[in-house]
């Protein structure tokens, strides 16, 4: 499947504005306020009143807010970063592929009215959800950040207060959000070149009309999950050329994810509304959690490191996919490494790319019997040539070299047809796929 761009595109889309109402005390006046004459006032002008105190815009009140130390604001008035987290997940051997959660911290929640998500695929509503709820106490949310974190739970309005905890004291307050399904909207974009790629808008709910004010978080996060993600999208596999002939072999592939990197993306795309906007983000991490025995050995002037994930249980849960099914040994994250990629500055980034390359040695029951066939039929096929050979090149019409003739080409098809099995299995489910994916389009 060849996809429209590579990588994903994260946005805001703002509700409107308004015009800052807040005047400096240093404005100039106009030359007819500085001519007129305070005691004289005009006979259709009203009883000079207490003037009203100046209105101040979202803009305005975070101008001024920002000035004074954080250690003297509250927490209802400390504003975070704007961050953004990807975290890929090969686990397991599932039908449905990949996963990959995204996660958003929101400077100021009050002015971003969706967080816009452009993907390269046709997405499914089914296959997203909310991870809001899977992060319901101190030990998960810990987990996802890395942090010691003070968790409050407010379940009217179905949030989380949020702070990370530092020599005793709480710092960098957000909310964690929880969305229902409603507040997911996918609109699908048919692009000029025949292709067509996906819109996800994920509304940021407003605030709970009874929430008090000492409960109130300018930042607030939300973090979701995009099923049956294709491996196109981020990565490109590369095998040996002779590895239906071998028991083992060295898969290698390249990973090319790209996040919000505007080269090669359609135009219709990046342009149109007035109200998107690419957010600041003081840092973008993506994390590609993958089999323990794939070694990277190379990688992009991003990549952070690799590290096991701590606290099993916790992540076991966190990663679950249907909570109806039990996680097999085998898919727990202890065979799984977490492989980071940061980009961060203080004053903004506006892309990541995650390069790497990762080499995997394959092997198994199935290709180690069929090393052997091919063995035993190139074996007994190379016996057959050494005596058919010298009585029968030039005699080949008796009967004693017709019979092991036969059998010569039987056993070389047969050899051929194993070395061919592998290919050919592949190449037909790829028509079978084009042709399912071509249907279900039309329908």
């Amino acid at each position: 499947m060849r996809l429209p761009f590579s990588g994903i595109i994260v946005r805001y889309r703002s509700p409107k504005r308004r015009d800052c109402q807040f005047h400096s005390p240093n404005q100039a006046l106009s030359a007819e306020e500085e001519s007129a004459d305070p005691n004289v006032r005009s006979e259709q002008e009203p009883e000079a009143k207490e003037p009203p105190s100046p209105i101040l815009c979202e803009q305005c009140e975070e101008a001024l807010a920002a000035e004074s130390p954080i250690e003297e604001k509250p927490l209802n008035a400390i504003a975070r970063e704007d961050e953004l987290h990807i975290n890929i997940w090969e686990i397991g051997d599932k039908p449905g592929g990949p996963f990959m959660d995204i996660g958003v911290m929101i400077s100021n929640r009050a002015r971003t009215g969706f967080i816009q998500v452009d993907l390269p695929w046709e997405v499914n509503k089914r296959d997203l959800s909310d991870l809001g709820a899977k992060l319901n106490g101190e030990k998960s949310v810990a987990a996802i950040f890395n942090e010691v974190v003070h968790y409050d739970g407010f379940a009217e309005g179905n949030f989380a207060n949020i702070s990370f905890r530092k020599d005793g004291a709480d710092e960098k307050p957000f909310s964690l959000l929880r969305l229902n399904s409603e507040l997911f909207h996918i609109e699908y974009v048919h692009l000029s070149n025949g292709a067509t790629s996906t819109r996800l808008m994920v509304e940021i709910p407003r605030l709970h009309p009874k929430t008090e004010e000492k409960d109130k978080r300018i930042s607030a996060y939300v973090r979701f999950r995009i099923r049956k993600i294709p491996k196109e999208m981020y990565t490109n596999t590369f095998e040996q050329k002779d590895r239906t002939l071998i028991s083992s072999r060295t898969v290698t592939r390249i990973i090319d994810f790209r996040i919000n990197v505007r080269r090669g993306v359609p135009e219709e795309l990046l342009s149109g509304s007035e109200t998107v906007e690419f957010p600041h983000f003081g840092r973008i991490h993506c994390f590609l959690t993958t089999d323990r025995s794939e070694d990277c050995s190379s990688q992009g002037k991003t990549y952070i490191g690799y590290r096991s994930l701590m606290d099993e249980d916790v992540w076991n849960e966190y990663i679950r996919l249907d909570h109806r099914e039990r996680i097999a040994d085998e898919n727990s994250v202890r065979n799984y490494l977490g492989h980071q990629w940061t980009a961060s500055n203080e004053k903004g980034v506006k892309d990541l790319i995650v390069l790497g390359r990762f080499s995997k040695t394959k092997s198994g029951i199935g290709l180690i019997i069929r090393f052997i066939i091919l063995g035993i039929i190139f074996g007994a096929t190379g016996n057959g040539v050494w005596e058919f050979t010298p009585n029968c090149v030039f005699n080949y019409e008796s009967e004693t070299c017709r019979n092991p003739g036969f059998k010569i080409l039987i056993l070389a098809g047969a050899g051929v047809g194993i070395i061919l099995a592998e290919p050919l299995w592949k190449l037909l489910k790829r028509q079978f796929r084009k042709v399912f994916h071509g249907r279900k389009k039309d329908n």
